[in-house]
């Protein structure tokens, strides 16, 4: 079966272990539970952090110092 995201690498939203290195790992799932900590991670487009999308709509000023 191929990957359903074959561009996307997929980390652990408890530990920030990298999914795909853990045997087994397959993105056709809903959902993996983690190897290292068993934390159940969603696998779905829903969930992919895009950095060029999170870039575009960055507003510098919601981030003043207090």
């Amino acid at each position: 079966m191929s990957a359903r995201f074959p561009d996307v690498d997929w980390f652990c939203d408890d530990c920030d272990a990298d999914l795909g290195e853990q045997p087994g790992f397959d993105d056709n799932n809903e959902v993996w539970q983690c190897a290292e900590c068993g934390h159940d991670n969603p696998i779905s487009e829903d969930v992919i952090f895009d950095p060029w999308e999170f870039l575009a709509n960055f507003d510098p000023n919601k981030f003043g110092r207090s």
